[in-house]
């Protein structure tokens, strides 16, 4: 499993426990980077990962948000 991979599970796991709700910013791609050691590469590969699964998504100028359950 890829680094990016194993990031998105991680958040994937965090919205699935309510660590990061509906609508809720998450953190920044840099502070991402920082707190995990990781490569802003690997985070923006991991959110957009994520983005396609449809657990989030990108509001430009404001960060990647939780997406509202359908």
């Amino acid at each position: 499993m890829k680094l990016y991979e194993k990031l998105a599970s991680e958040i994937e796991e965090q919205i699935a426990r309510g660590v990061f709700r509906a609508g809720e910013r998450l953190p920044s791609i840099r502070q991402m980077s920082q707190h995990h050691e990781l490569s802003i590469t690997t985070v923006v590969h991991a959110y957009l990962l994520l983005e396609s699964r449809g657990l989030i998504e990108s509001h430009p100028q404001s960060g990647y948000f939780v997406r509202e359950s359908p």
